[in-house]
């Protein structure tokens, strides 16, 4: 033979591949669908109490999944993993917070919001909201009204209050408390909390029982001398709570204190000085009625003058005159052994009598005075006095 065509080699090469496919020993399978998935739902939602719901899932026999929670209050009942068609059950717990909650389910690659209410606004109300007790206490109670998932409790403030029932509790009940004895004089007052709300119990105190009051004054005699140049004083005794007050019935006893107490205390008081005759005054010192106390008797020394004229007559040419003064203390002590303690002055009356001896004098002293001439026809007279003697001077006209 001859050379061979090349265009015949190149048709042979072409050929061989097609007919190598061609004597495979199987058919070819053809390439699966790709993974499609559909949920039934893309939100849960629940209420307060919580509960239990399912999303569907739709794919092809073939296609795997999984389901996962977010949420450790959100949990995959069943349905965590499956393949093809199935269902993801999910439960809820309550929720116990006063907030709404969210979470997120992912099944198959997508997501779920789950939402959850909150619960309902515990609002707790109370009735009554207070008691008031005796000194001698006691039990008793008081209602609360609330949702039927709302948990209260019920804490006293103070140990005399005791909460004996009823905390703690849910929904509507009853809070039984006890009182103890008040053995202090003062009221008290105490809480008992429930929730926001307060209760309070107010207690009366223990009062004393009633002083009797007995009183007693001691000294109740004063004898001051003419001039006292201190304080005199009396003691009154009596218990705590027993009221008194002290008065003088004269303007020469002067109170400087104790004018009124409660339980014991010291009467004060001066006198003023007493250069006429002895006197005597009362301070009165009174328990809470008017008929009832003791009376402070003071009874003052004062003095007793005598003259040696009583009358004493000049000449119408007027000129020098002259008396004696004598003068005792009554009682006599409070002159002192000189007996000359009587303080006295002997002022004129007229014009035309002038007492030359100074003033004032004390003790035994005699008066020295002069007259003035009488230029009138006429007789005059005037006088000088000592305390409560006097001394007339008389005159003849020219």
């Amino acid at each position: 033979m001859g050379k061979k065509s090349p265009y015949l080699l190149v048709g042979l090469v072409a050929v061989c591949p097609m007919f190598a496919a061609c004597d495979n020993g199987s058919p070819t399978e053809p390439t699966p669908a790709a993974c499609t998935y559909t949920l039934s739902a893309s939100s849960l939602s629940f209420g307060a109490s919580g509960g239990s719901n399912s999303v569907t899932v739709s794919t092809a026999s073939h296609c795997a999944w999984t389901a996962a929670s977010d949420r450790g209050w959100m949990t995959i009942a069943s349905g965590a993993s499956g393949t093809g068609n199935g269902a993801v059950s999910v439960n809820v717990t309550a929720n116990s917070t006063d907030a709404v909650r969210t979470g997120t389910l992912t099944i198959a690659g997508q997501s779920v919001s789950v939402r959850e209410d909150a619960p309902e606004r515990c609002t707790i109300e109370i009735s009554p909201s207070s008691a008031s007790f005796n000194k001698d206490g006691a039990s008793s109670s008081f209602a609360v009204t609330a949702a039927a998932h709302c948990l209260w409790s019920a804490t006293s403030n103070a140990g005399w209050i005791g909460v004996t029932a009823g905390s703690p509790d849910t929904g509507n009940g009853t809070v039984s408390f006890s009182v103890e004895r008040n053995r202090d004089v003062s009221p008290r007052s105490g809480t008992i909390a429930v929730g926001e709300r307060t209760f309070t119990v107010n207690q009366a105190g223990d009062p004393p029982a009633p002083v009797v009051c007995q009183y007693s004054v001691t000294p109740i005699a004063f004898s001051p001398c003419m001039s006292v140049g201190y304080t005199l004083t009396a003691t009154v005794t009596t218990e705590q709570g027993c009221t008194w007050t002290a008065t003088p019935d004269s303007s020469w006893i002067t109170m400087t204190g104790g004018q009124s107490g409660n339980g014991s205390g010291v009467v004060t008081f001066t006198v003023s000085d007493n250069w006429d005759s002895p006197r005597h005054g009362v301070v009165m010192v009174r328990w809470p009625t008017v008929t009832a106390g003791q009376n402070l008797h003071v009874s003052q020394a004062g003095c007793r003058y005598a003259v040696s004229a009583t009358s004493i007559a000049i000449g119408a040419g007027g000129g020098p005159g002259r008396f004696d003064v004598i003068q005792q203390s009554e009682p006599t002590n409070c002159g002192g052994p000189l007996q000359n303690a009587c303080v006295w002055t002997a002022p004129s009356d007229v014009s035309w009598i002038t007492v030359t001896t100074s003033m004032p004098q004390a003790g035994d002293n005699p008066v020295s005075f002069t007259v003035a001439a009488n230029d009138s026809t006429t007789p005059r007279s005037g006088t000088i006095r000592v305390r409560d003697q006097v001394v007339r001077i008389t005159q003849s006209g020219r």
